[in-house]
């Protein structure tokens, strides 16, 4: 049986959707901007995790070129030892 819809259904659907409209907008300008500014760079960080459970991150390089980091990521990822404590490792850009 189909149900009538009620004015508070409609006004929390009505803000749903301004919400989503206002955040895919600012998503946008925010990108339009970090486009108009030319060449981003990137700091490359090894995210470590011990069977302790403690967890540290260390910047392994900095000021890499978006069109270079894939290979730098890549290459992080292949470069570092795993043993001892260290239960896993990864590799992770972070905008600078």
């Amino acid at each position: 049986m189909l149900k009538l819809t009620t004015s508070k259904g409609m006004t929390t659907m009505l803000m749903r959707g301004v919400f989503v409209a206002a955040l895919t907008a600012a998503i946008g300008f925010q990108a339009t901007g970090l486009a108009a500014q030319g060449q981003r760079l990137w700091s490359i960080v090894a995210h470590f995790q011990y069977d302790s459970g403690f967890e540290f991150d260390y910047v392994v390089e900095r000021g890499v070129s978006t069109e270079d980091l894939a290979d730098h990521l890549a290459y992080c990822g292949s470069s570092h030892y795993i043993g001892g404590s260290v239960v896993r490792y990864h590799c992770y850009p972070v905008p600078e």
